[in-house]
């Protein structure tokens, strides 16, 4: 068991962690402004206490097919420190969200990554909460390739 503490969610059918101290806030899904020609992730911006905060939707990043319609869903609001700059706010549109919680590392070096479409890259580790295993996300990886891929 970790000492550090991680905010689970769910993507699709799989479950998915990052740790707490990314965590801002959680929303329920609001109206986002659509970007024109935008990545397909990328859906779009919406404005969260006078700040305009990017917002992306993670199950299509990562590949998942989703029934759940948006105005179902969750937006994780994430923030993470940027050498010499202010840091970087993101929303990150989730099924749904789970609980805070300590997670158990899986030590392996063969994971199966079965459950999940696309993106393995943006995996830092496998946790395991019970009987189910949880993929715990590489943040700092997955907003410097956003960062590349729209330009910022």
């Amino acid at each position: 068991m970790t000492d550090e503490s991680f905010f689970t969610f769910n993507l699709g059918e799989g479950s998915f962690a990052l740790p707490v101290k990314f965590v801002r806030e959680v929303l329920n899904y609001e109206p986002i402004t659509a970007v024109p020609k935008a990545m397909p992730y990328l859906k779009g911006v919406m404005n969260i206490r006078g700040s305009v905060v990017t917002v992306v939707d993670f199950r299509e990043m990562f590949g998942f097919k989703s029934d759940r319609s948006l105005e179902k869903c969750s937006i994780i609001v994430l923030e993470i420190e940027q050498k010499d700059e202010q840091p970087m706010v993101l929303g990150m549109i989730v099924d749904s969200v789970d609980v805070v919680t300590r997670l158990e590392m899986v030590v392996s070096e063969n994971y199966d990554f079965g459950t999940l479409p696309g993106r393995r890259d943006f995996i830092s580790n496998v946790a395991k909460k019970g009987d189910s295993f949880i993929l715990v996300l590489d943040l700092p990886k997955i907003f410097e390739s956003i960062e590349k891929e729209i330009g910022v």
